[in-house]
């Protein structure tokens, strides 16, 4: 009844005969409620783990069209007794495949790290992910080219060969996925999680994400406040500027990490003979690139078979290698070899097996960046360009500030992105390390303010993602007592990995073999640097 009051009879059993109006079906219901068919994982990297797919729509503005099959993994938590439910997992990107996440680290595959030994593996499940487009998720997403990786310090006049490079790519990328690139996006990928948390049937999911995976976190927290639990936001992305601005603050970072180790090198200057101040060290850098510049090297340890080392590699090595400044001894050994131009010692690196299994999608990634418009003027890219190669050319040098991809799609992204906000589920935790490079500091202050959350500050470090690493015990006792012991999340600072006071006694004798043999010990535990390649945010 609407209005008035009720004087007869005959209105009541009208009233009382008239049908209720119709809810209107789920359309999500047939994926809630589909049966999860656990098997044990194949793959050698996953062994230990269950795996399986999960049915979603490929287009959630059309549920009843096609379907893609997101692939999961699963750790079973061990204390069932003490169990609180699902840990969503992502470990990064964009592009990033992520059902290696729960592992328990693998030395024998080249993984010294998975959270499958932490404290969270005794409450959680820990579910891994390779986002739609990714890994054994369907339908895969392949452009068909690479991405574009203009020079560190391109030229004027190889500009219009940068940006012809980018042309090609999207052009290659929508001609073979044309229909598919504005379905990947972030908000779907948040709106996958929600499926498969449902598929699983949980009321709520908490939630553990990575570089990359902070933006997914802070979006499934956006679009389904009451499903998200507990969320840690592990080396935080910047809450805006999707995507241009953020990459673009990749390259500052490198350079304040270049910075910071000169300093420490020229206070060694009788150890290493760089120069005695930072500026008379990064002098030597460059006299030493455009040596490179002139004649690469082609006895450079971590470098495929055939490939000469360049002045644009030796650019993001000495980015790269600026930021682990536990290593900072090892690296200045390392460099002397280049700076003295002497020959390499002969060392090789260890070889691991393929782990079958996808770590990251650079076409996906592609995908994504095109879910934001992107400046289709050419000539503000060439300014950054400019201005790239003149003040931070090291690291990722002038890539981002090149023309990308998505600057020439051909369509709008599909819908807006997603408001950033927490309204309806509980504050979460923050993690930000001073110098770290893919995701810039001030990322973590103001991801934490935008959402509310408490904020773990790692201090004099350059490295990426800390929650169960060697070394950030602190990080790790911050938030296993959010995740595991159910304390309220709190602002903390940890101190970073300590910095090398004097070289190890074989790097101080000068002596090539041995140098060189401690080198290749201590870079193969961690991973070369001069192995390396750009991680995007990461």
């Amino acid at each position: 009844m609407a209005v008035g009051t009720l004087v007869s009879a005959l209105t009541l059993s009208l009233a009382a005969a008239a049908p209720a109006a119709a809810e209107p079906a789920d359309p999500l219901a047939v994926f809630h409620e589909q049966e999860v068919e656990w098997a044990p994982c194949e793959e050698r990297l996953l062994e230990g783990l269950d795996c399986a797919w999960i049915e979603v729509p490929l287009d959630y503005a059309d549920p009843g069209g096609e379907r893609a099959s997101i692939a999961i993994s699963r750790h079973r938590a061990t204390d069932p007794g003490q169990r609180r439910g699902i840990l969503l997992t992502n470990p990064g990107g964009p592009g990033g495949a992520g059902r290696y996440m729960p592992i328990e680290p693998r030395p024998d595959l080249g993984f010294g790290y998975g959270l499958g030994t932490q404290r969270i593996a005794e409450v959680y499940d820990i579910i891994g992910m390779d986002p739609r487009g990714s890994g054994a998720s369907t339908p895969y997403l392949d452009c068909g080219a690479d991405l574009p990786l203009p020079p560190s310090r391109p030229d004027d006049d190889e500009f219009s060969a940068v940006t012809r490079a980018a042309v090609s790519v999207q052009r290659s990328c929508e001609s073979a996925h044309g229909d598919l690139i504005p379905l990947m996006t972030t908000a779907n990928t948040a709106r996958d999680m929600d499926v498969i948390r449902a598929a699983l049937g949980e009321e709520r999911t908490s939630y553990y994400g990575v570089s990359y995976g902070t933006y997914l976190g802070a979006v499934y927290g956006s679009l389904f406040p009451e499903r998200l639990d507990l969320s840690v936001l592990d080396s935080s992305v910047l809450p805006d500027g999707m995507w241009r601005e953020l990459f673009r603050t990749q390259n500052r970072g490198y350079k304040a990490n270049v910075d910071r180790y000169t300093a420490w090198v020229a206070e060694r200057h009788d150890e290493y003979g760089f120069g005695s101040t930072p500026e008379e060290v990064l002098a030597t850098v460059e006299e030493t690139r455009a040596r490179l510049e002139e004649e690469p090297r082609d006895d450079v340890p971590g470098m495929p078979e055939g490939t000469p080392f360049t002045a644009d590699d030796f650019d993001f090595y000495i980015g790269s290698a600026s930021r682990n400044q536990m290593y900072w001894d090892l690296i200045s050994v390392e460099l002397g070899f280049f700076v003295n131009d002497v020959p390499f010692p002969g060392y090789e690196l260890p070889e691991y097996p393929d782990p079958e299994v996808e770590l990251s999608n650079d076409s996906l990634l592609m995908a994504v960046s095109c879910e934001a418009e992107w400046p289709s003027r050419l000539s503000g890219y060439y300014r950054d360009m400019r201005e790239a190669r003149e003040y931070n050319p090291y690291g990722i040098g002038a890539i981002w500030d090149s023309p990308q991809p998505c600057a020439f799609a051909s369509r709008a992204p599909a819908e807006p992105l997603v408001e950033l906000e927490r309204e309806g589920y509980a504050p979460g935790l923050v993690i930000a390390a001073e110098f770290d490079a893919n995701t810039v500091y001030e990322g973590g202050p103001r991801m934490a303010d935008r959402l509310g959350n408490a904020l773990v500050t790692v201090t004099d470090e350059g490295g990426h993602g800390f929650y169960g690493m060697p070394g950030h015990d602190c990080v790790t006792a911050a938030v296993d007592a959010y995740l595991v012991d159910g304390a309220a999340p709190r602002d903390a600072t940890c101190a970073g990995l300590p910095r090398p006071q004097d070289a190890p006694s074989a790097l101080r004798a000068r002596e090539a073999e041995a140098a060189g043999a401690v080198v290749a010990e201590i870079m193969s535990e961690r991973g070369h640097p001069l192995a390396a390649r750009p991680s995007w945010i990461g």
